[in-house]
């Protein structure tokens, strides 16, 4: 049985609000911004999440926010 993310593979939405009010927008996971291997470095040993950037388009401010993998 895999593990995957529920936001990568479109399963569910998740809404985050910035400090400022508006409404944040998901810029894919914090991994993809490293390397192009790097979505595949840490399934093996670390914890079973995926980490997704958030920005917000009104004040600029950005969010790591932590998505638990789901079992397939």
């Amino acid at each position: 049985m895999g593990r995957a993310c529920p936001l990568c593979n479109g399963l569910t939405k998740r809404r985050e609000v910035c400090a400022c009010g508006a409404m944040m927008e998901d810029a894919g996971p914090v991994a993809d911004y490293y390397g192009s291997y790097s979505p595949y470095f840490n399934l093996s040993f670390e914890e079973p999440v995926c980490r997704h950037l958030f920005r917000c388009p009104a004040c600029g401010r950005e969010e790591c926010v932590t998505v638990p993998l789901q079992n397939l």
